[in-house]
Formats: structure tokens, C-alpha cells, sequence
């Protein structure tokens, strides 16, 4: 039995019936629970309560637990107290501050309340930090420990060494710690085998002045000879052959060892993948001299494989895609992929102010070819077949009221520049139909919804030919490239709609791109920004059709092919990654429009939605401040953000419908829609599920009313009458839920 009757613990007096003075520790029992763990500081504070919360075993409710016992029929785990456990926390944290540069700190529980009514105890680390242990003097010294480690090297190298010694050093004055220590010492060593020296060694001391509070800091280096590769083992092999191996590193045998250049090796492999495991190795039992044999010991995939997966979402209904793959399709590390895709549209939730569900159904075979010259450059060539319901597009009494198709093959050549930066450059061929049904309207009625017979309704198809060239690149540096918190990125891009090898129906210049900061404020706050924007330029018959005047000898319908077919071109603004607020592609000018036909059948229920109409030109800003959610774990995170955009230079109008809801003509702050909100945030092992409630700070007159109430009011208008009621405004209107995964830029 563990007696506890000579340990006191110090309380103060919280309630005269529920806490007393210097209650021993005898005092708690089995069923005691902890309410609270705090930290209290004498003086200075050097740590946040996070950090030294992860260093102990004693645990409070967390934020979310607090939440749970405050609402009714729900409860939480209780938090049981040991005492023991609690003694074994000052030691933690004791070390912990001595291995972060604190000889001394006074660390107690003296501030821990026991109520003994409820018994519970509120535990507060009293904590005195105490001087800092301050570097006095490093030195790095040959294997000898008597001369300078700069004596090993000679000409470029030690040059070389001077060089990465200073940047790699400790600055004098600073607070030492342990972890710095060996930090320093680990890239001495790395950096000495990226220049050559396979077989380097190196250790450190440290002589501790306990009355000062100084440290000196003594490295010793023993570099020992400048090794060339001589031999490069390859083991674990069996479809792939030694040589697709070799052509993945970055270096060949006669050339200097680089430690550097094994793991880029390794990644490189990894990067194929055609391996489960791929390792770099230097084997032990080498004679230490000028000459150095490496090792990749690999273990193969699966060379074929199968992919399915599906899904809902609330725009789309139920989707699925699956994919079969070959990973060594002839071999040369080449993958072969056949793939389908349906996004259905079954199931999907329209909202007042969306258009109708898109469906897609793509097939696609590609190759991907991971070596083309270098192990810089990959390429992959596709060939694909489409069909699809564009709710930008006009309606189709279709199957599945799909109104456009596609067929076409695409290549793209990607070079990386660095890890996660890259430029490539793409080019697709195509044959693509557009299909409409021109209905003849029979009530003169604004609400009125016939039953279109064959008669009143007319098909009409529109084929042209795709030839697109495109360049981007993504640039900038970042601490991580799959989740940044540091760093800037740009990816800019130019797209072209060429003349060759065929007539193109759409002829453009495209041009934009997309600036991204991210910045820390503590720990645990950052900030990130983005600002998008670009602009296209038509050319040929395509300028000439979409801006001649009114009169110039085009067509409504002409007009209306070509508008149609530079849907997908245009720029929108609007939806969970752009302008918060606004569903995908409403942010900005749009047009209240009426669907008779749904699912390939004459519908007496017609339905309203709203169809963006887009522009030439757009520049949108976001910033966002993303800090952690009080009381759950580092996978929860919240936000607030500030959203604003506007898209401009639309096509010519054809009615005073069309010129109310034509983008404007030119840039202007006026113009721009913002969108403002919170957002909740939890890490997936697939990304960010995001959660944000965004509320439009500047709505225009369609934001927020009924598609079909405007229509209405835009066709009374049209027809003269002077009746016309406006449309009631509703405020909910003004707010938006957006769910969707991922980053938010």
C-alpha cells in the first residue's frame, strides 16, 4: 500500500465548505477527478501551456468535454487523478526546461486546488524558469581534438566548409539547448557527405559552467577521405530491369558520393511507382578509402492493379470512377491506365439560385512515360470520349438531358524544377457537339410552362473542331508543399485556341494565374492570401462574331453557337475556393433562365434557375486567418476569412435582359462582390474537410431573390407592361454553407 500521509499538498481557500487550506494528499482518494490543469509563472514565460502540456501525464476535460457536461443528457469520461503521477510531472517538466537551457527552474503544484465537496482538483504548475543557459563559445576541432576541422580540407572544399561552418554554428549569446546541439552536429555530418565524404564521422561535448550559466560547445570532425562511387549494387529486381533503375539517379558510378543525391535517388524510384519499398544504402564492411559502393535495395508492386470508388456530393448526386492500371505496360517503367468516370447527377440537391445537376461520363486510356532525355521531364498521351449536361449550355431533350460531347486525344510534356515545381506544356485535339432544342414559346404568360410538342421544338447541333495548347508552371518556395504555412507560390498560365492542324471553332488568347502567400503569427495562428485574375483575348471569325454590333450581318443565332461554345473559356467567380458567399460560377452577373425539358422529357413542372453569364477578364482576392479550436486536438482548426471578387468585359447584349445581367464593361471596386464568414476545419488522412459559413456583404438584386420571381419580372418588363411587382428580398438569401475537402487555397 503506498502511503502518502508525509506528502502535502498546498490548496487555497476557493469555498469555505468545498476547498481548505493545506490538505494533505491522503485527503484524495480513487475517485477524485480532475478539473482543470493550469500553469502559473513566477516571471518569465519562454513556453506556451500547450508545449508543456505534452510534456506531462495529467490531464484535465479538454474545451470540447466542458461543452459536452454543460449541455443535458450528455456526458463525458471523467479525468481520474493519481498523485503519483502528478510528482512524476514536476520531474518531466524539470528535465524538460534542463534539456531547453534551464539549469535551474523552481517547478512545483503549489497552486493546485482540491475541493473536496465535489472531490475535484484544479492542478496549477507554480513555475520559476530561473536564468538561462547562455553560449559562451563553440568550436569545431579535427579528430585529433587539438587543430581546427578546417585543417582536413583543402582549395574549393575547405573554402566550401568555411562557408557551411558559419551558417551552421551556433551564434554566441544564444540560449543553448539540446536539441540545437544536435541539430548542428547531424548537419555537419550530412553536410560533409554531400561533398564527397562517405565515411565521415562526427561528435560534440559540451562544458556546462552551472554558476555562470554558460556553455562551451566543442564539435569534433573527422572527415576521413573524399570517396568517388565505384559500384552500384541493385537488389530485389525482377520485372524491372537494372537499367530503368540506373537511369533514375541523378548520378552514375565514377562520380563523387553525395548523400544528397542517394536519397534523391530513392525518391525518384518512389516516384515510378512500380516499388513498395525502394532504400538507399551505403553497406557497412567498406575499407575506408577514396572509393565507395551503394546499394538500392527495392521490392516490386503489383504491376497490375484496380481502382473504384464513389461517392455524393450535393452539385453532383452520386459519382463514381475507377481505374485499371499497368504499371510496366511494355516495359521501361511506362503505366498504362483505362479509367471511367460518372458523375451522375442522381440524387442532387438544387438550390433556388443553382442551375441543374452537371453530369459528365468520360472514358479515358493514357500512358504516362516517366522518362523522356532525363528524369526531369515525363510526358503522358490520352485518348478520351465524353458526354455530358453543362448547365451553361442551353437545355437538351437528350438522354439524361446531356447537351454536349467530346472525343479528342491530349498530351503533356511536365518538367520539374525543383520538388513540387514544375512547367509543363499540354496540347489537345478535338471534335466537340453542342446540342440544344430551340423551343417555341406558346403562352404569352411569363409563367406559363406548355407542353412543347414536337412541332414547337426544334434540334439543333453545333460541331467544331478543339486544337488548345497550354503552358504552365507552379513556382515559389514553401515549407510544405501539400499543406503550406510558409511561403509564397505563383502558378501562372497561358492558353491558346489554335488554327492548326485544323480550324479551331473556338479562336483565343487566354492568359492568368494565381498568387498565394502563407505567413505564421505564433505557433499556432497564421495567415494565408491569394490573389487570381487573367483575362481572354478572342481572335478570327470568333471576335468577329462575338463583338459585331448589333446589325453587322451576324446572327442571333450565330451569336448564340459561338457564346455557347466559349462557356468553358470565360471566367466565373463564385464557390467554396473562390468568392465564399456565392454558389460556383454566381458571384458576378448572371441571367434567371427556365428549363422546360428535365431528364429528356417535356416537363408541365417547369423549373427557374439562374446561369452565369461570365466575362473576358477576372481578379479575385482572399485572405484568411487560420488559428486552432480551443480545447481539441491539432486535426481541428478554425477560420475567418474575407473574400472578393469581379468578373468583367462580357459579350454584347442582344435584349435589355441581357445588357441588365451583362458583366461590366470595365474594372471597377464598385464591381466587386464580397463575401465574408467563419469556418471550421478538421485534418483528413485526404485533406482538409472544411466547413465555412460565408455571408454576402454586397448582394446584387438576383442574390436575393427567387429565379423565378425574377424571370418573371424580367419578362413583364419585356413585354411593356407597366404592372411589373418587384420581387420580395429574402435576407437568409445572403447566407451560404459551403462542405468541401481539401485546402481552401
Amino acid at each position: 500500500m503506498l502511503v502518502l500521509g508525509t506528502v502535502a499538498l498546498v490548496v487555497a481557500v476557493a469555498a469555505p465548505a468545498a476547498a481548505q487550506e493545506d490538505v494533505p494528499l491522503f485527503r484524495v482518494n480513487e475517485n477524485t477527478t480532475v478539473s482543470d490543469v493550469g500553469f502559473r509563472f513566477s516571471s518569465t514565460q519562454t513556453f506556451s501551456a500547450d508545449e508543456l502540456a505534452a510534456q506531462i501525464a495529467t490531464e484535465g476535460p479538454t474545451f470540447l468535454d466542458k461543452v459536452y457536461r454543460a449541455l443535458p443528457l450528455l456526458s463525458t469520461a471523467p479525468h481520474p487523478f493519481a498523485p503519483l503521477e502528478l510528482q512524476r510531472d514536476v520531474v518531466r517538466l524539470r528535465q524538460f526546461y534542463q534539456q531547453n537551457g534551464f539549469l535551474h527552474p523552481e517547478i512545483s503544484y503549489a497552486g493546485t486546488v482540491l475541493d473536496t465537496s465535489a472531490n475535484v482538483i484544479d492542478v496549477v504548475f507554480s513555475i520559476e524558469e530561473g536564468p538561462p543557459l547562455i553560449i559562451q563559445d563553440v568550436t569545431f576541432l579535427g579528430p585529433d581534438s587539438t587543430s581546427y576541422a578546417g585543417r582536413q580540407f583543402t582549395g574549393e572544399i575547405r573554402e566550401s566548409w568555411n562557408d557551411f561552418r558559419d551558417s551552421r554554428s551556433f551564434r554566441l549569446g544564444e540560449r543553448y539547448t539540446q536539441v540545437n546541439r544536435t541539430r548542428i552536429e547531424s548537419g555537419v555530418l550530412e553536410g560533409l557527405k554531400n561533398r564527397g565524404f562517405a565515411f565521415a564521422r562526427t561528435g560534440s561535448t559540451v562544458d556546462i559552467d552551472s554558476v555562470a550559466n554558460t556553455a562551451d560547445l566543442r564539435y569534433f570532425i573527422d572527415a576521413g577521405p573524399r570517396a568517388r562511387i565505384d559500384s552500384i549494387q541493385v537488389v530485389g529486381n525482377e520485372s524491372v530491369s537494372r537499367s530503368v533503375v540506373l537511369r533514375e539517379l541523378p548520378f552514375q558510378e565514377g562520380d563523387w558520393f553525395s548523400a544528397e543525391e542517394l536519397a534523391a535517388g530513392q525518391r525518384e524510384l518512389f516516384g515510378l511507382q512500380l516499388f513498395r519499398v525502394a532504400l538507399a544504402q551505403v553497406p557497412e564492411g567498406q575499407p575506408r578509402d577514396s572509393t565507395v559502393t551503394v546499394r538500392y535495395q527495392v521490392r516490386e508492386a503489383r504491376l497490375r492493379y484496380l481502382t473504384a470508388e464513389g461517392g455524393y456530393s450535393r452539385a453532383l448526386g452520386l459519382t463514381g470512377q475507377g481505374t485499371w492500371t499497368h504499371r510496366n505496360f511494355l516495359g521501361g517503367a511506362r503505366e498504362l491506365s483505362l479509367s471511367f468516370v460518372a458523375n451522375t447527377g442522381y440524387g442532387a440537391r438544387v438550390g433556388t439560385d443553382r442551375v441543374a445537376p452537371e453530369r459528365l461520363f468520360r472514358a479515358t486510356a493514357s500512358v504516362r512515360q516517366p522518362y523522356l532525355f532525363t528524369t526531369k521531364l515525363s510526358a503522358v498521351a490520352s485518348v478520351f470520349a465524353e458526354i455530358e449536361s453543362n448547365p451553361q449550355l442551353d437545355p437538351s431533350d437528350r438522354f439524361l438531358d446531356t447537351n454536349a460531347g467530346e472525343i479528342g486525344l491530349s498530351t503533356t510534356a511536365i518538367y520539374e524544377i525543383f520538388p513540387y515545381r514544375t512547367a509543363s506544356l499540354s496540347y489537345e485535339l478535338a471534335r466537340s457537339l453542342q446540342f440544344r432544342l430551340n423551343t417555341v414559346e406558346a403562352a404569352a404568360s411569363p409563367d406559363s410552362t406548355p407542353a412543347a410538342p414536337a412541332s414547337a421544338s426544334v434540334r439543333e447541333r453545333d460541331a467544331f473542331n478543339k486544337s488548345i495548347l497550354t503552358a504552365s508552371a507552379t513556382l515559389g518556395r514553401a515549407d510544405d508543399y501539400v499543406s503550406p504555412s510558409r511561403g509564397v507560390l505563383v502558378r501562372p498560365f497561358v492558353q491558346a485556341g489554335l488554327n492548326v492542324p485544323l480550324q479551331s471553332g473556338t479562336e483565343y488568347l487566354k492568359a492568368g494565374g494565381r498568387l498565394t502567400g502563407y505567413q505564421p503569427l505564433t505557433d499556432r495562428i497564421s495567415v494565408a492570401g491569394r490573389l487570381r485574375g487573367g483575362r481572354v483575348w478572342p481572335y478570327g471569325r470568333s471576335r468577329r462574331v462575338l463583338e459585331a454590333p448589333l446589325g453587322a450581318g451576324v446572327s442571333a443565332d450565330a451569336f448564340s453557337r459561338y457564346e455557347n461554345r466559349f462557356d468553358p473559356v470565360y471566367y466565373y467567380a463564385g464557390g467554396a475556393s473562390d468568392v465564399r458567399g456565392w454558389s460556383e460560377r454566381l458571384a458576378g452577373p448572371k441571367t434567371a433562365r427556365r428549363i422546360i425539358f428535365e431528364r429528356g422529357t417535356p416537363s408541365a413542372d417547369t423549373s427557374y434557375v439562374y446561369e452565369a453569364v461570365g466575362g473576358r477578364a477576372k481578379v479575385s482576392l482572399s485572405a484568411e486567418a487560420r488559428m486552432p479550436f480551443p480545447g481539441l486536438g491539432e486535426n481541428w482548426g478554425t477560420a475567418a476569412f474575407l473574400d472578393a471578387g469581379q468578373v468583367w468585359y462580357g459579350e454584347r447584349p442582344l435584349t435589355a435582359e441581357q445588357a441588365r445581367a451583362a458583366a461590366p464593361d470595365q474594372f471597377a471596386l464598385s464591381n466587386f462582390r464580397y463575401g465574408a464568414g467563419l469556418g471550421l476545419r478538421y485534418r483528413t488522412p485526404v485533406g482538409f474537410l472544411r466547413l465555412d459559413l460565408a455571408y454576402k456583404l454586397n448582394p446584387d438584386f438576383e442574390d436575393l431573390r427567387d429565379p423565378k420571381a425574377v424571370y418573371q419580372y424580367d419578362r413583364c418588363r419585356a413585354a411593356g407592361s407597366g404592372e411589373c411587382s418587384m420581387p420580395e428580398a429574402s435576407f437568409w438569401r445572403r447566407l451560404r454553407l459551403h462542405l468541401s475537402i481539401g485546402q481552401s487555397f
